[in-house]
C-alpha cells in the first residue's frame, strides 16, 4: 500500500501546482458507474497519475494519443479497483479503522501537518469522505485479493518437480566464457587520421602487456568501457551475446591467453580469455526456487483473470456519453 500512498502524493502536488479541474467541476463530474456507484475525475486523476512517470505529472508533456492511451488504461484500473472491493463487501471483509487510520497519518507526516493534506486533496476535486474512499477501496480489493487468488494458489513441491522433469531440456546452459577486456571506443564520425592514432594506442598498451605489466590495472587506468572499474572483468557469457568479431577473436583463445587488436563497431578491443565452463544442466536444487514463483505467479495471473472475467459479467457499468 506504500506505493500508493506515493501515487496519491504524485496526484496532490499535481493538483495543488497546475489543476486541470476546479473543485466544483473534479467533484461532479462522473466517469463511470459501477452497480450504481458513481466514480469521479478525481479517482481518475489519481490512477493517471500513478501510470505517468513521476516527472511527467504535467499531461502537457505527453502525446494527445499517449494521454488517451493512458487515460483508458487508467479508468481500467478504476473499475478494476472497484469491482474488487464491492465483491469484499458483498464477502462482508471489512477494513479495520486503525488501518485506514495508518495510511492518512503517512500522509500527515509528509504534508507537515493534517491542514496541509486536507487543503492539497481538497484542491484536487475531494473530499474528506471521497479522498478515504479511495484508501478503503484499495484495502478492500487487496484483501478480496488474498482470498480469491493468492490463497488458491496450489504450487506445490511435488508440482514443482514434475514441472522440472517434463521441461528438462530448457534449464540447461550452453558452454559459456568468462573474458576481460580493455577498450578504447572509436568514435563513428572520426577521420583516418583519429582511427590511426587510436590503433597506434591500443599498439601500445597490447606492447605493455607481452611486457608483463597486469590486464587488470591497465583495463582500469586505459579501458573506456565501464568494466575498466572491475579490471575489464566482463562476467560470464555464452556465444552468440557479443558481437561477431569480438567472438572470433574470443573462441580462439585459450585460458589466460590475450588476443591481438579486435576491431568492432565499438571501437579497438583487447582481450583475456579468464575462464570457461562446459554446457550443463542446472541441477533441480539450484533452479526449484525460480521454477516455484515462475508457477505462482503464472496461476495467481490465470486465477486473476478467471476472478475479473466473472466480476466484470455479473456488472453493471456505464460511462457518461456511451450509447
Amino acid at each position: 500500500m506504500r506505493t500508493r500512498v506515493i501515487g496519491i502524493i504524485a496526484l496532490l502536488f499535481a493538483a495543488v501546482s497546475v489543476p486541470v479541474f476546479s473543485q466544483a467541476e473534479a467533484g461532479s463530474t462522473v466517469v463511470v458507474t459501477v452497480n450504481g456507484v458513481n466514480l469521479f475525475e478525481p479517482e481518475l486523476q489519481q490512477e493517471i497519475n500513478e501510470i505517468m512517470p513521476l516527472n511527467q505529472v504535467f499531461h502537457g508533456k505527453l502525446s494527445e494519443d499517449k494521454m488517451k492511451k493512458i487515460r483508458s488504461e487508467a479508468l481500467k484500473n478504476l473499475v478494476d479497483s472497484e469491482l474488487k472491493a464491492q465483491d469484499a463487501q458483498r464477502k462482508a471483509i471489512k477494513v479495520p479503522q486503525q488501518a485506514l487510520d495508518d495510511e492518512i497519518n503517512v500522509l500527515i507526516v509528509k504534508f507537515k501537518t493534517k491542514e496541509g493534506l486536507i487543503s492539497a486533496y481538497q484542491g484536487a476535486g475531494f473530499t474528506e469522505q471521497s479522498f478515504k474512499r479511495i484508501f478503503e477501496r484499495r484495502l478492500l480489493a487487496e484483501k478480496v485479493k488474498q482470498l480469491e487468488v493468492d490463497a488458491k494458489v496450489t504450487v506445490t513441491p511435488e508440482k514443482v518437480k514434475n514441472y522440472y522433469a517434463e521441461n528438462v531440456a530448457r534449464y540447461s546452459k550452453p558452454e559459456e566464457y568468462r573474458a576481460s577486456q580493455i577498450l578504447l571506443k572509436l568514435d563513428p564520425s572520426s577521420n583516418k587520421e583519429e582511427r590511426t592514432k587510436l590503433h597506434s594506442r591500443a599498439e601500445e598498451i597490447l606492447n605493455r602487456l607481452k611486457k608483463g605489466e597486469k590486464f587488470e590495472e591497465l583495463a582500469l587506468r586505459e579501458s573506456d568501457d565501464l568494466s575498466r572499474i572491475k579490471g575489464g572483468d566482463l562476467g560470464y557469457f555464452h556465444a552468440g551475446q557479443t558481437v561477431e568479431e569480438f567472438e572470433a577473436a574470443l573462441l580462439k583463445l585459450k585460458i589466460g591467453e590475450i588476443s591481438n587488436i579486435v576491431e568492432t563497431m565499438y571501437g579497438y578491443h583487447i582481450i583475456q580469455l579468464t575462464d570457461k565452463r562446459p554446457p550443463r544442466q542446472i541441477p533441480f536444487d539450484e533452479i526449484k526456487d525460480k521454477i516455484s514463483k515462475d508457477l505462482m505467479e503464472s496461476e495467481k495471473k490465470q486465477l486473476m483473470t478467471r476472478w475479473m472475467e466473472e466480476l466484470y459479467k455479473k456488472s453493471i457499468i456505464t460511462y457518461p456519453g456511451a450509447h
